[in-house]
C-alpha cells in the first residue's frame, strides 16, 4: 500500500514541473501580499491499518458501518491563506470526508511555496501540520495526537483574480489512544477546485486627472518631466521616445483597461496638433521576460496593435501610425527579479524620422 501511494506522489511531483513550461508572464498586477481563498472537493485514500481498527469489534460497538470500510471516501475542502510574496504564502484549511458510516474532519495549516505566483502557472508545494478527528457509529470518536503533511500541486490562472488548483498530499497521523499494530498512518488526497484572490490582484487604473493638458517635446535628455500650467500627469519623454503610463491591458489580453482610454484621447489630440501633423509615429509594445519568447512577442504585436486602432479611430491618420511588437527584446529594467520585471510591460510612441 505504501509503495503504490508513493508511486503517485512521486508521479505528481515529476508532472507538475513540467506544466510550469506553459506559464506566461502577463499578470495584471502582482500576486504578493494577497488573500487566496480556495474552496476543493476530491478523494482520500484511507490506510489499511486505519480501516482494520475502524471496522473491528462487534457491530454495536464498532466505529464503521460494516467490519470492511471502504478503501477511501470524498472530500471537501476550505482553505484561507496570504501571500506574502509571489513565493511564499501561509493558510490554514478545513477538510471533511465522509464515508462507511463515518465523518472525518481535519485542521491544518501549511507554509506554500510557489515558483511565481505572478505567472499564469505556477507550481507549488506545501509543508504543514494537521489533526483529524474521526466520529463514528455507536457515537465512537476519536483523533489523532499529531500529524503533519506535504504535498504538490499547481495553479493555473484563468481570470486575473481567479485560478484553477489542482494539488496533491500526503498526510501522517498519528493515532496514540486507539489498539492498532502501527500507530502513524498515512492517508493520501488529491483535490480539484478554485482559487480567489482579492483586490490587491487587479488592475488600478490610474485616477483621472480632469482636464488636462497634453505636450510632446524633442529632446536629447534620458528622462525629463514637462511642466504643465494646469494639473497633468506626468509625461515621460526618452529622445523621440513618449512612454505611455497608465496605458495597461487586461490580464493575458490585449483589451485596454479602464483608464487607458482618457489618456489615449490626450494623445490623440495632441498629435492633431498642427506641430505633429507632418509627423509619422510607431506604437512599440514590449513585455517582461517572463514566459517563452514566441508568445511574448505576439502578446506584445496585439497590445501595439490595440493601442494604434484606438488612436486611429480618434481621427489620427491611419498612414501616420505603426504598430510593432518587441517582445521581451528591449527592457529598459533588469528582468532578474518580479520587483523590476513589470516595469518592462509598456507601451511607447516613437517618432519615425
Amino acid at each position: 500500500m505504501y509503495r503504490r501511494q508513493l508511486k503517485y506522489a512521486l508521479a505528481l511531483a515529476a508532472f507538475l514541473p513540467a506544466q510550469a513550461m506553459a506559464q506566461s508572464g502577463e499578470p495584471g498586477a502582482t500576486r504578493g501580499r494577497s488573500y487566496e481563498l480556495t474552496v476543493s472537493g476530491g478523494y482520500v485514500l484511507m490506510d489499511q491499518s486505519l480501516r482494520d481498527f475502524l471496522g473491528s469489534g462487534a457491530p454495536e460497538t464498532r466505529f464503521a458501518s460494516s467490519a470492511t470500510p471502504s478503501s477511501g471516501a470524498p472530500q471537501i475542502m476550505a482553505r484561507f491563506g496570504y501571500n506574502f510574496t509571489p513565493q511564499v504564502g501561509f493558510s490554514v484549511a478545513g477538510t471533511g470526508a465522509i464515508g462507511s458510516g463515518m465523518a472525518y474532519t481535519t485542521t491544518s495549516g501549511a507554509m506554500t511555496f510557489t515558483t511565481n505566483l505572478n505567472a499564469k502557472t505556477a507550481p507549488f508545494f506545501l509543508l504543514g501540520t494537521e489533526l483529524t478527528r474521526i466520529d463514528g457509529r455507536n457515537s465512537r470518536v476519536t483523533h489523532s495526537t499529531w500529524g503533519a503533511h506535504a504535498g504538490v500541486g499547481i495553479r493555473r490562472m484563468i481570470r486575473n483574480n481567479l485560478a484553477v488548483r489542482i494539488e496533491g498530499k500526503i498526510p501522517l497521523a498519528h493515532f496514540n489512544e486507539v489498539p492498532m499494530d502501527k500507530k502513524t498512518v498515512m492517508n493520501p488526497a488529491i483535490m480539484i477546485g478554485f482559487s480567489a484572490f482579492d483586490f490587491l490582484r487587479r488592475i488600478t487604473p490610474p485616477a483621472p486627472c480632469g482636464p488636462c493638458a497634453m505636450a510632446m517635446t524633442r529632446v536629447d535628455t534620458v528622462r525629463i518631466y514637462v511642466p504643465f500650467a494646469r494639473p497633468a500627469p506626468a509625461v515621460v519623454v526618452l529622445r523621440d521616445t513618449l512612454v505611455l503610463d497608465g496605458v495597461n491591458f487586461m490580464f493575458d489580453a490585449d483589451e485596454l483597461a479602464p483608464g487607458s482610454q482618457d489618456i489615449l484621447d490626450r494623445v490623440a489630440r495632441e498629435l492633431l496638433e498642427a506641430q505633429w501633423r507632418p509627423v509619422r509615429f510607431e506604437v512599440a509594445g514590449h513585455t517582461s521576460a517572463i514566459g517563452t519568447d514566441d508568445y511574448n512577442m505576439a502578446l506584445s504585436e496585439r497590445r501595439a496593435e490595440a493601442v494604434r486602432v484606438y488612436l486611429v479611430s480618434r481621427g489620427v491618420a491611419n498612414d501616420r501610425i505603426v504598430a510593432r511588437g518587441y517582445g521581451s527584446t528591449q527592457p529598459i529594467y533588469p528582468n532578474n527579479r518580479e520587483g523590476d520585471a513589470w516595469q518592462n510591460r509598456r507601451v511607447e510612441l516613437r517618432r519615425i524620422r
